[in-house]
């Protein structure tokens, strides 16, 4: 089965920003919902893992992906996806095409995923309307966990001299404080994300039929 998925999710932030945390995947898979990156290929491919949790259900799926095509000056991309169910109930493959667009000095990525499913998989995704909703809002996630990504990176603001102390002597060196493990991946909460994808779809549809009266 074979779906186009079309959304987009503005970041605040400066296009320049946002395209430098896309592009670099060892910062923007991780603020994926779900999503775990692991290690690097030599053909430069990615393995990965998508943890899905389903009410007393958890689902595992392993797959890889890569960027085949990078424009920096026009700020596109192409991600070519794949994945596999661990237990064996289906798989998907995806060429996600990415553009960066600069709205009003915030950042505008429209994304268009081009999703081919198979086995058990194929079977949620007849409802296609409910699947772009779901898309959205997992962007939607994404979104927010890449702007507190690129704002937690930007460089402090260089702070005014202060005045010179009477005192000659230097102030001890503090020793840096030590680094932090990062947090294991949770699981992405698809039921919630569903209660809101159909709350959207409903809402769009209202919006839909009173528009075209």
């Amino acid at each position: 089965m074979a779906i186009t998925i079309r959304s987009s999710f503005v970041v605040d932030a400066k296009p320049a920003d946002a395209w430098r945390s896309l592009v670099d995947i060892e910062q923007s898979a991780p603020c994926f919902p779900g999503a775990e990156l692991k290690e690097k290929l030599e053909d430069g491919s990615y393995k990965g893992a998508f943890t899905v949790k389903l009410g007393p259900l958890t689902f595992k799926f392993n797959g890889k992906f890569k960027i085949t095509e990078q424009d920096d000056a026009a700020r596109r991309l192409v991600v070519a996806a794949s994945g596999t169910d661990t237990k064996g109930r289906g798989g998907a493959d995806a060429s996600i095409h990415v553009q960066l667009h600069d709205q009003d000095g915030k950042s505008r990525v429209d994304v268009v995923s081009d999703v081919s499913l198979s086995g058990t998989v194929a079977q949620y995704g007849r409802g296609v309307g409910m699947i772009e909703a779901l898309s959205q809002q997992l962007l939607n996630q994404f979104s927010k966990n890449l702007a507190a990504r690129i704002l937690s990176s930007a460089p402090p603001e260089p702070a005014a001299p202060a005045a010179a102390a009477p005192s000659a002597e230097p102030a001890p060196a503090s020793a840096p404080p030590p680094a932090s493990a990062p947090p294991p991946t949770a699981p992405l909460d698809a039921g919630k994300l569903m209660r809101q994808a159909m709350w959207q779809s409903v809402r769009n549809f209202f919006l839909h039929l009173f528009g075209r009266a």
